[in-house]
């Protein structure tokens, strides 16, 4: 009999630990706006850093196809599961679920200019459930400081669906209007051709081109590439991947690997704050972009880059070779 008293006083014991572990872990629900290279690796840092911390979570993955309806029926969704906590990784997908997800505390991860960071503040502030990490992808704080040469003309190529691109581009036109710069959207639909694009180009006396960090940029990179080749016009975009096979002039790209061990430091933080976001603000990670000099292209171009381009610059392709300072 005393045998028995001792199994069920083991037995209630052990139920009590199994319920205070439930109790202990959160249930996340990570949306991932596409299997990109970038968010891949925002997604692979976040794992690692949760795994090495030990962070007892519970994921539910989510990943969109970049469609905003779909993104919308996800994030409707999320609202609804069990999670308490609701991850977003990639702009675009923060910017159109961020007023869904209600219930949950939301984390964002990704690089953002300065117009969609506002918009997520006045999102904090009406629900006060938002915070997250983010690079601030600022090309204008770069562009004087490329060359030697005056700037005339500045053009960006994007798609009309991105709500980011569309963010990014009112802030490059508010910046060129200051600085007497002529601006150029190139807003292009996603089943334009190369002609369509070279029938946007032609004709406009372009400085540079920067291009969008978006699939459809990027499945036409080279048809683009060889279209500002044959109208003498430098490129700028975000990818170094892309920047060491294309003719890419310069190149300003983010450790998105990094961005998401932050994430996973910031999930801690959050799940520590009783899941809560309130008194935790953004954070800010810019300081781990990288910049890529193209000297191969920038003398095709009679282009000299500046002491203090070259001075910050992480990797510089010269005759073909990649060189890390």
């Amino acid at each position: 009999m005393r045998i028995n008293y001792l199994l069920l006083f083991i037995l209630f014991i052990l139920s009590c630990n199994n319920e205070e572990n439930l109790e202990k872990t959160t249930i996340v629900s990570l949306i991932k706006e596409e299997n990109s290279r970038n968010y891949n690796s925002i997604e692979k840092g976040l794992l690692d850093q949760i795994s090495l911390d030990k962070l007892n979570v519970k994921i539910n993955f989510y990943t969109l196809d970049g469609d905003d309806s779909t993104t919308i029926q996800i994030a409707n969704n999320v609202r609804d599961d069990n999670s308490t906590i609701a991850i977003v990784i990639g702009e675009n997908a923060t910017l159109v679920s961020m007023n869904i997800i209600v219930p949950q505390s939301i984390i964002f991860a990704g690089y953002f200019d300065n117009l969609s960071i506002s918009n997520i503040y006045k999102s904090k502030i009406q629900n006060n459930n938002i915070t997250g990490v983010y690079g601030s992808l600022d090309i204008t704080k770069y562009l004087k400081r490329i060359s030697d040469k005056n700037i005339n003309s500045f053009a960006y190529l994007h798609t009309k669906h991105s709500t980011i691109s569309t963010y990014v581009s009112e802030y490059i036109k508010k910046y060129c209007s200051n600085e007497n710069i002529r601006y150029y959207s190139l807003e292009v639909e996603e089943n334009y051709n190369s002609h369509d694009i070279e029938n946007m180009i032609k004709g406009k006396n372009i400085d540079y081109l920067f291009l969008a960090n978006e699939d459809y940029i990027d499945n036409n990179l080279y048809s683009i590439s060889y279209i500002c080749d044959k109208y003498s016009i430098p490129i700028i975009n975000t990818d170094i991947s892309d920047a060491l096979n294309v003719g890419i002039l310069f190149s300003l790209d983010f450790n998105y690997y990094y961005l998401g061990r932050e994430l996973a430091l910031l999930l801690d933080k959050i799940i520590k704050n009783n899941r809560k976001t309130e008194g935790i603000d953004f954070i800010n990670v810019s300081n781990s972009y990288k910049i890529l000099l193209n000297e191969d292209i920038a003398n095709h171009y009679n282009i000299k880059f500046s002491e203090e381009i070259l001075d910050t610059s992480s990797l510089i392709v010269k005759d073909g070779n990649i060189i890390r300072k």
